[in-house]
């Protein structure tokens, strides 16, 4: 967590052993997202400045929808976006990924900003990390493990 005019936001920092195309692609690619979001989601994304995506993912008998409107598309190295969740808030967050070249490999800074994401932070146990980062450093960890496997 970070805190910038009093306002908490998440931050995280990856690096990885794979160019800029790959991690950009992973999150714009609806077959190369099945990697981190799972078999049974579906895409609907019109990658363009001003376009919509929607993200429908089924887990057993709950079904959770994330939409969003692309702000900055800047391929390989910055997407920026919203980023909501209807079913359990009416507020929306924002999104961006940085994509620094670094030898043969990347650095990714993600950084959601926004009243859920603050809010969820505000409310963390002293050394606790939040459900948010929980989730998104797993998204990380399963890219991770694909760009691991061989061709």
């Amino acid at each position: 967590m970070t805190e910038t005019n009093e306002t908490p936001h998440l931050r995280i920092v990856r690096r990885f052993d794979v160019s800029p195309q790959v991690v950009y692609d992973t999150f714009t690619d609806p077959e190369l997202m099945q990697v981190w979001w799972g078999e049974n989601t579906t895409f609907d994304i019109d990658l363009r400045v001003g376009g919509r995506w929607t993200i429908i993912r089924r887990e057993e008998e709950t079904t959770y929808t994330a939409t969003g409107e692309y702000l900055e598309i800047e391929r390989p190295h910055r997407l920026k976006y919203t980023y909501a969740m209807p079913q359990f808030s009416p507020n929306i967050d924002i999104i961006s990924i940085e994509i620094t070249p670094e030898g043969a490999g990347c650095v990714v800074t993600f950084v959601q900003t926004g009243e859920d994401i603050a809010n969820e932070l505000r409310e963390l146990l002293p050394g606790s990390i939040s459900a948010s980062e929980a989730g998104w450093q797993q998204a990380f960890d399963l890219m991770a493990a694909a760009w691991e496997k061989p061709a």
